[in-house]
């Protein structure tokens, strides 16, 4: 024990302050001196960070918990008075609007409402569009500077942030905030947050301001569903918790109701709406102040993974942020990014619960979207389902041929596949060996959808009873072909089979 003591004492101490010693020297920061814009275009990197508190860019904010939060997509003037007044008894102190979720009439009730709060001074709101309502009282935050021009139109977060480093290259010397947007992808946002954060700093250091920018994680819509919505639910929480993790300023909790909400034609005064926005205030109580990430200082520091993947996201987007400078354009670049989450989405690839794969058969929405305000890879499945819920449903059959046991995961994997247009798939509960009693029974069959299932041996016996069946709509379960028949199988673009069944039903019911 003695050794041991002396070594951690003595040696260890000495190769720690060695290798210490060879960072500073490799990893400190360069020297950048010049006007900002003139030296972000001239192909400088991002610089280097020591991994010693002394040369490093400090990411920790001033400890203090961080003020629980709700979002509202709609609030009307008749609502406005309980409705906060719920809120703020609820602990709610930070109040996010989305564009156009109230108007002057609701504002002004809004505004009442917080100034009779003590204190006063401890609320905000943060409003999320062009609105720009005022108070005499309560502290309002609007124009916040975020990448949402990249974002909002499915770019990735290299672009997101590059957009916003290009931005904040033009902010003036005062009080700013800046938005981040987090989504569902834990250590990947505390990485993003840190990275713009450094970035932020990095900017308002070369350009000589005195202030410091404030940063705002705000809700990414792009992996939340209208379907499955209390999914929703854990795409808040894991946002929510990275943002604290990260040290973000303000931090936005939204219902998981939201999306339903800011989409939907019609609003629907129902039982979610004050269930959602509960939710999302006790999200922000129970992590922020039960869990405590709320109050730790700088909880991430010291992680390998998450300081290199920092790095990495500081350096690419400040690239990137360069070639914006220079006039370069994203627009192309975004739209690959679309194409390549749609075609991931498509085939199944990208999995979202509920929509895609794993789908909740009995759930019923009866709404209709309108244009959407941000990119969601999930809508094209969402709307194809909407469709289908105006039409009189077919009910799907399966027909099977073999060993019940084994044929039990083609079974399920032709249940998902159709139940994700919300239609019931028939399991008879039993497979038939016998071929004479298979092809009767198939030519009995007055479903308009049937799906011959069997093993890939099993299909070279049904081509004769294939023919038997007067479906409509004929399907195999795997990759054998049978005339008149479409295959289903994993990989393939779901979305283009499903269109094409939703387009026939809704052609025979025009």
């Amino acid at each position: 024990m003695a050794s041991l003591t002396t070594y951690f004492d003595g040696a260890f101490n000495t190769q720690q302050e060695d290798w210490e010693s060879v960072l500073k020297a490799e990893l400190k920061l360069q020297d950048l001196s010049g006007k900002v814009t003139k030296k972000m275009i001239s192909g400088l990197t991002w610089p280097t960070l020591s991994l010693s508190r002394q040369f490093e860019t400090s990411l920790a904010p001033q400890i203090s918990w961080k003020k629980a939060s709700t979002t509202y997509a709609v609030l009307d003037a008749q609502e406005a008075a309980e409705a906060i007044r719920e809120d703020l008894n609820g602990g709610v102190r930070n109040f996010f609007f989305h564009a156009g979720a109230l108007d002057a009439k609701a504002w002004s009730i809004v505004d009442a409402t917080l100034r009779a709060h003590a204190p006063v001074d401890e609320l905000e709101v943060f409003f999320l569009g062009p609105e720009n309502f005022n108070s005499s009282t309560v502290r309002v935050i609007s124009g916040i500077i975020s990448g949402a021009e990249a974002h909002d139109l499915g770019g990735h977060s290299i672009q997101e942030l590059a957009v916003l480093a290009k931005l904040l290259t033009k902010a003036p010397d005062q009080e700013t905030f800046i938005g981040v947007f987090v989504d569902s992808h834990f250590f990947h946002n505390i990485a993003k947050l840190r990275a713009a954060r450094l970035l932020a700093q990095k900017i308002f250091q070369e350009n000589g301001h005195r202030s410091t920018p404030k940063l705002v994680a705000l809700t990414s819509y792009q992996g939340w569903t209208v379907y499955e919505r209390y999914s929703n639910m854990l795409r808040n929480e894991t946002a929510v918790a990275a943002a604290y993790i990260a040290g973000a300023d303000h931090v936005q909790s939204a219902g998981y109701n939201s999306l339903v909400e800011l989409e939907a034609r019609e609003r629907r005064s129902d039982e979610h709406v004050e269930r959602s926005r509960r939710m999302a205030r006790n999200t922000g109580h129970i992590l922020g102040l039960e869990s405590m990430l709320g109050v730790v200082d700088d909880a991430s520091s010291g992680s390998f993974h998450l300081e290199n993947l920092t790095r990495a996201l500081c350096e690419e987007a400040w690239g990137l942020m360069q070639r914006l400078l220079k006039g370069e354009e994203l627009a192309l670049d975004l739209a690959r990014v679309r194409e390549e989450r749609l075609r991931l989405v498509k085939h199944r690839r990208l999995i979202f619960s509920g929509i895609n794969d794993y789908p909740d058969v009995t759930e019923e929405l009866g709404i209709a979207l309108k244009a959407p305000s941000v990119f969601r890879p999930a809508r094209v499945f969402e709307e194809l389902r909407l469709r289908m819920e105006k039409l009189p449903r077919p009910v799907v059959y399966v027909a099977l041929f073999g060993d019940y046991g084994a044929l039990n995961a083609r079974l399920n994997f032709v249940k998902n596949y159709f139940e994700l247009l919300g239609l019931r798939v028939r399991d008879p509960g039993r497979s038939v060996t016998d071929l004479a009693a298979f092809t009767t029974d198939l030519g009995t069959r007055r479903e308009e959808l049937v799906v011959l299932c069997s093993t890939d041996e099993g299909y070279s016996l049904l081509t004769q009873a294939a023919a038997q069946s007067q479906a409509a709509h004929r399907y195999v379960a795997g990759k054998t072909e049978i005339p008149g028949h479409k295959n289903l199988f994993a990989g393939q673009n779901a979305y283009e089979v499903l269109e094409e069944l939703v387009l026939a039903f809704e052609r025979r019911n025009a």
